[in-house]
């Protein structure tokens, strides 16, 4: 007996060995394909197309990540370290690299935007406190402020805002006026008397809320308050105030007048700070006024380039679009990273094949590669309109040009890119099995980045019917023709039937509006229609992005290869958008039976058609190889648990 036992014993053990050594050699297989990338020039030109701008400086920020372990990754750390930790690498990659510059906003926001694409590679939680330091916070004195707010001709304010010595919030958003705050209760009163505003939150609906950097690390607040000088109610504006009295580099201690609320533990992005900001009478000099629009001299007389009180508002609350860009920049590169681990743990993580052995990587079955592979379709066709959004917005701010769609594009890219991040990551954790639930797989880290994505810088189903109040404005739109039978083999075809649909929601929505009077407005596009506002903002998104995948297509791509990938990567972006919605197509006669059942053979052969591609397409995304390593399934996830 006990001889039968040592014998199964050494089975056992050698099936183990075995079973270890194919799984190591397929992780050696799939190291050296990405590795070597037998189509170098096919992963430039992809990477090129991806990220076209300030490519040096995204090296540069890139090798920094990979030359400190301050930047490896940090798990079960207590919440008051994380929210450390995130700071100092703010300050970090600002000393080791400077990585972007309030003053960027004046000559080159693409440079704002890169960075932030290129921090989301190591922390959501970095690159939000980033993006509320130098965009919320440090873009708003830049945009509303003059010369005495940037710190005189020398700028020494603004200096100390990228040096991250003056560590500043955005407090915008109040507890009871979150999608609302034009209509917010704070009030700053202008006392003649002493020169100062007096600012005051009168109601608890009326505090500050989800103010990042807010609960530790702000000394100062861009403080949006209704204003009111002699009884009149100018409307919302706002003011450059202290809110602590730490010394340079210190947040130091809260203001006696200032209630500072620490919002505790979240579902993720815990490196943030978010505080609950309110006032109680405090006073700050007449000349915090962030006064570029406008003016309020000693005697209390307003001046103002903008006449009506919520064009003001709208005026001062200008920046977040270029947040919403922010925000769609680290997202992106978000999604790029839960794709780039899901796919590369797929082609080692070996499973039944048809001998009935653990030989076949999971990425070889049809489910794996269904689930992914038009996520990375429409990851990469996201990107080329994400491109085309920051370069427009990009020119209008430094004065260039004047894009009348700049609005709706930066309102609709923000949702389309955030929600792709949350599905991408939640399909990619569920395709890794139990190793995507695990911390340090990261993806887990993902998911909850997405959900602050999602909401921050304006809901994305808000944002979405701004978009459709925005599209009114073009009134109906001619649907193109469709033929019976279309080819959809044809990118043409395709976009034609992506227009068709936007076009049949719009003139739908038109239609519904324009036989009711002004006070039925409300009630018909709150209560009744949400659905259609809601279609007709993603039918307009997903015809503009296909627009923009075509317009990289024929331009902007270095090979005749690199076309023909791109060419598929449209092709599954335009199908997958029909396949999600065919049963309309279907109801509204554009799509036969018999096409509706290519839709899905077509899907099918273009995700096998992209395989062999596999390598290039991971490796345009450019990850540094140390941040792949430290996620266990992207790398040598066996050697990971070889443990003693």
């Amino acid at each position: 007996g006990r001889e039968r036992e040592r014998e199964r014993l050494r089975r056992d053990e050698k099936r183990e060995t075995m079973e270890k050594d194919r799984a190591k050699r397929r992780i050696a297989e799939v190291r050296k394909m990405l590795g070597a990338d037998q189509e170098q020039a096919l992963s430039q030109a992809l990477a090129v197309a991806l990220t076209p701008d300030n490519r040096e400086h995204r090296e540069k920020i890139k090798r920094y990540l990979e030359s400190s372990s301050l930047f490896s990754p940090r798990y079960n750390i207590p919440l008051a370290s994380e929210r450390e930790l995130a700071l100092h690498r703010l300050r970090a990659i600002q000393n080791g690299v400077g990585a972007l510059s309030v003053k960027d906003f004046r000559n080159d926001p693409m440079r704002i935007f890169a960075a932030h694409e290129e921090t989301g590679l190591c922390d959501g939680s970095l690159a939000t406190k980033m993006t509320v330091q130098f965009n919320l916070f440090g873009g708003t004195v830049l945009r509303l402020g003059t010369e005495k707010h940037f710190g005189g001709k020398e700028e020494s304010f603004l200096k100390s805002i990228d040096d991250i010595d003056s560590v500043g919030c955005f407090a915008l958003t109040e507890l009871g006026f979150g999608n609302n705050a034009v209509q917010m209760q704070t009030t700053a009163v202008l006392d003649e008397r002493t020169d100062e505003w007096v600012i005051n939150t009168p109601t608890t609906v009326a505090k500050k809320y989800w103010i990042t950097n807010g609960a530790c690390h702000s000394q100062w607040a861009v403080i949006f308050a209704r204003m009111l000088v002699r009884g009149q109610d100018h409307g919302v504006h706002a003011f450059l105030c202290r809110i602590r009295d730490g010394a340079v580099g210190q947040p130091g201690q809260p203001l006696p007048e200032v209630g500072i609320e620490d919002m505790g533990h979240k579902m993720g992005c815990n490196g943030v700070d978010n505080g609950i900001l309110s006032f109680h009478r405090l006073r700050v000099p007449r000349t915090a006024l962030l006064d570029a629009f406008t003016q309020v001299d000693a005697r209390g007389t307003v001046r103002s380039t903008i006449k009506k009180p919520r064009d003001r508002f709208l005026k001062v609350a200008d920046q977040l679009l270029s947040g919403r860009v922010c925000i769609a920049s680290m997202s992106l590169t978000a999604t790029k990273c839960a794709l780039l681990i899901a796919i590369r743990y797929s082609l080692t993580r070996l499973a039944v094949g048809s001998s009935g052995q653990s030989d076949t990587p999971i990425f070889d079955y049809q489910l794996q590669q269904k689930a992914l592979l038009p996520l990375l379709a429409r990851t990469y066709c996201l990107g080329f309109a994400h491109n085309y959004v920051k370069e427009e917005l990009a020119k209008q701010m430094t004065g260039r040009a004047e894009n009348a769609d700049i609005v709706k594009l930066c309102c609709v890219i923000k949702p389309l890119i955030s929600w792709n991040c949350e599905n991408t990551a939640t399909v990619c954790r569920e395709r890794c099995g139990g190793q995507g639930y695990l911390s340090c797989n990261k993806l887990g880290h993902i998911i909850g980045f997405s959900h602050a994505a999602i909401t921050a810088e304006g809901d994305n189903r808000v944002l979405m019917q701004k978009v459709a109040k925005e599209l009114l404005a073009r009134g109906s739109v001619d649907a193109p023709q469709v033929p019976a039978g279309a080819d959809l083999t044809s990118l043409d075809t395709l976009l034609a039937l992506l227009k068709a649909r936007y076009a049949t929601h719009q003139n739908a929505l038109m239609g519904k509006l324009m036989v009711l009077q002004p006070s039925e407005v409300f009630e018909t596009w709150m209560k009744r229609e949400s659905d259609l506002v809601q279609a007709t903002s993603e039918a307009y998104g997903e015809v503009f992005v296909l627009e923009q995948a075509l317009a990289t297509l024929a331009g902007k791509l270095a090979s005749a290869q690199a076309k023909e990938v791109v060419s598929k990567i449209a092709a599954l972006y335009a199908l997958d958008c029909i396949r999600r919605d065919l049963a309309w197509y279907l109801c509204e006669g554009l799509v036969g039976r018999d096409q509706a059942a290519d839709v899905q053979e077509r899907v099918e052969g273009l995700c096998r058609d992209l395989v062999p591609s596999i390598p290039s397409l991971l490796n345009a995304f450019e990850i540094p190889a140390l941040l792949v390593d430290t996620t266990p399934i992207a790398g040598d996830w066996v050697k990971f648990y070889e443990r003693a």
